[in-house]
């Protein structure tokens, strides 16, 4: 994950628990697959501190598509 590998130049014991906390909250989806915000393509988005976390549901699996700084996403788009 870059982000992990970002945060862990500096501060190793933060990035360990920065993704520690991004497992958490995909974690959540396993009682609550609806909980993300739905986009416009039919999926669904996690947002957490800053990073979004898209997903789809596949009949009974939830795919996780990527993390992404929400600064990051919207410069790819352009």
């Amino acid at each position: 994950m870059i982000a992990y590998e970002f945060i862990a130049k500096d501060k190793r014991k933060a990035a360990r628990e920065f993704l520690a906390k991004i497992k958490i909250h995909i974690e959540t989806l396993t009682d609550h697959p609806s909980k993300g915000r739905l986009n416009d393509d039919g999926n669904r988005e996690l947002i957490h501190r800053g990073y979004t976390i898209p997903y789809l549901i596949d009949e009974e699996n939830i795919v996780i598509l990527g993390i992404f700084n929400q600064n990051e996403w919207s410069n790819k788009e352009r």
